[in-house]
């Protein structure tokens, strides 16, 4: 299947999301992964400005939501996983490509939608049972935002948003989350209901 033509633009945030080879779980503790993301965001920065409005690693993938004002993502996100997949092979000892395919991308231009995501992305943890309430999930900008800690990258802080905790703790019903996540498929998000027959 050919790869969508990227569509470039300062105006509206990207969902990202990138997992790693095979699903398989990255080789090194997941604490050390935050680091080497914390490095991989310094080095994108400088070379392709951005900016991160919100950031959740897991234990084989990333979810991100991202504004680039130079209409720049594909060289933001180029120095972001070269430089992710080589600190990550350098410190697991491993010469196996560590992505399982370029990143995806997802234009979110509706703000009903960009909620919908917001939501979506942090309760990542919250949906593979990991915590009780995102924001106890230590590697996510949004732990960060609760308990007013220092994010050690330049973070967008959506203040409508990150102050409702009530909102963001909202479990989905399945058919919700089917729909966003087939949604974020898209160019540009929409999100696909089922139909009922």
């Amino acid at each position: 299947m050919p790869r969508k033509k990227l569509i470039r633009t300062e105006e509206f945030y990207y969902h990202v999301t990138t997992r790693s080879n095979n699903k398989e779980w990255f080789s090194i503790p997941l604490e050390e992964v935050w680091e080497i993301v914390i490095d991989s965001f310094d080095v994108a920065q400088e070379r392709a400005p951005a900016n991160v409005s919100q950031f959740v690693l897991m234990a084989n993938h990333y979810h991100f939501l991202i504004r680039t004002p130079n209409a720049d993502i594909d060289r933001f996100m180029y120095f972001f996983n070269k430089t992710f997949s080589s600190e990550l092979q350098r410190k697991s000892g491993s010469s196996n490509r560590m992505f399982g395919s370029n990143y995806k991308w997802s234009l979110i231009q509706s703000p009903k939608y960009f909620a919908n995501v917001f939501r979506y992305i942090y309760q990542n943890p919250l949906r593979a049972e990991l915590v009780d309430k995102c924001e106890d999930y230590p590697y996510s900008t949004y732990h960060y935002s609760c308990y007013q800690k220092k994010l050690p990258f330049p973070f967008v802080r959506i203040n409508h948003l990150e102050n409702d905790p009530a909102f963001i703790n909202e479990k989905l019903e399945s058919k919700k989350q089917e729909g966003i996540k087939r949604g974020l498929k898209k160019s540009v998000f929409r999100e696909v209901r089922q139909r009922n027959y």
